[in-house]
């Protein structure tokens, strides 16, 4: 009967509430005399009307269901005096247990004292022999009330936590799929911006180099030019997707490759050990970035590269001096490499600073292990 008790399988409980309520008519029917049957019918149906509008009030609507409790008491109490010997105590003690299940607490103590106090008066005229066993009954369905409606708490207590948990986990998911979205991001302007826009300049030189007429010699340098980038842009691609499978090469191999490529002098103090994906990338990264800066600006000029494993971080340099040769590729790229390679190491809880150093440049990255 109770709005607590809806949070049990919902064909059960109807079934339940089914069978009590013919039960409790049938006994309120046949314990009285047979002249007062219709009457004890009539106040039985009050008792069930009673209970079937506190569960349609529910706890969310107090004032409701402590009407709707009143009725079912009075309903009870009303039978009680007609026939003694009747089951009328049954509602009322009822009514004290849902009380203290779905009601405030100082709603509830106040009802079932008027409600006990009702009982025992009646108790005390009509059946004094009663009046003990019927105050045990009141403090018992008191306790049962207060046991279901700590039940009931604790699972709408458990309902909310596991909304809550289910929220985190979503926002968690979003976080991670956002997160995910600029690692992509990052890794197509770290392949494409190297290397198409190198390509494009490479394949226009050629071009205008036909159109004048230019010996096949220098057109088939710009071309072989282009080639190379191509094959550097599949060599990135290739690393990007095992990067993103966790599956990187060792830091070091990979900047010894670079550092020779460049024909920079590369210094690694300090023991590697184990790097994580992201750490491991992020040193490549920042090598590459750097070593293809120097290509663009300072074509030809001296390069030192430093990298300084420490117990809990991580330290790359990149230098390189003036150059007099003329930057054929300064207008290549999008601009956006060293912001990339800062947002990249901020992410991993690092920090990378580039700019003018001594007689040339310098980037300077530290990230954790």
């Amino acid at each position: 009967m109770s709005s607590a008790l809806d949070r049990l399988p919902g064909r059960g409980v109807a079934l339940g509430q089914a069978v009590g309520a013919v039960a409790y008519t049938v006994a309120a029917v046949v314990s009285v005399p047979v002249h007062l049957r219709w009457l004890a019918a009539g106040l039985a149906a009050v008792a069930l009307a009673g209970a079937y509008a506190s569960r349609r009030a529910g706890a969310d609507r107090p004032v409701r269901m402590l009407l709707a409790l009143v009725v079912m008491a009075a309903g009870g109490h009303a039978l009680y005096v007609v026939d003694p010997t009747s089951p009328g105590w049954f509602p009322a003690g009822l009514s004290i247990a849902l009380a203290f299940a779905a009601l405030p607490l100082p709603l509830a103590v106040g009802f079932a004292v008027a409600t006990a106090a009702t009982g025992a008066t009646i108790a005390e005229l009509r059946n004094p022999g009663a009046l003990l066993p019927l105050l045990a009954g009141c403090a018992g369905f008191a306790v049962l009330g207060i046991g279901i409606g700590g039940s009931r708490q604790r699972a709408e207590t458990a309902e909310r936590l596991l909304a809550s948990e289910q929220a985190l986990r979503e926002a968690e998911a979003r976080t991670e799929v956002l997160a995910e979205r600029q690692r992509l991001a990052r890794e197509i302007h770290d392949i494409l911006a190297h290397t198409l826009s190198a390509q494009i300049v490479g394949l226009e030189s050629a071009r205008l180099l036909l159109r004048k007429g230019a010996p096949t010699e220098a057109v088939l340098q710009q071309v072989d030019q282009a080639q190379r980038f191509a094959r550097e842009g599949l060599d990135e691609t290739r690393q990007a997707v095992s990067s993103l499978r966790g599956d990187t090469r060792p830091a070091v191999e990979a900047v010894r490759a670079l550092a020779d490529t460049a024909g920079a002098r590369l210094t690694v103090t300090g023991d590697p050990g184990h790097l994580s994906p992201e750490a491991g990338l992020a040193v490549e990264r920042t090598v590459r970035e750097a070593l293809t800066n120097v290509r663009k600006h300072a074509p030809g000029a001296p390069i030192e590269a430093a990298l300084t494993f420490h117990q809990a971080t991580i330290e790359v340099q990149i230098r390189n001096g003036r150059s007099s040769a003329r930057p054929t590729l300064a207008d290549t790229g999008a601009g956006y490499g060293l912001s990339g390679l800062r947002e990249r190491a901020e992410l991993l809880g690092g920090d990378l600073t580039a700019g003018p150093h001594e007689d040339g440049f310098r980037v300077w990255l530290t990230i954790p292990r």
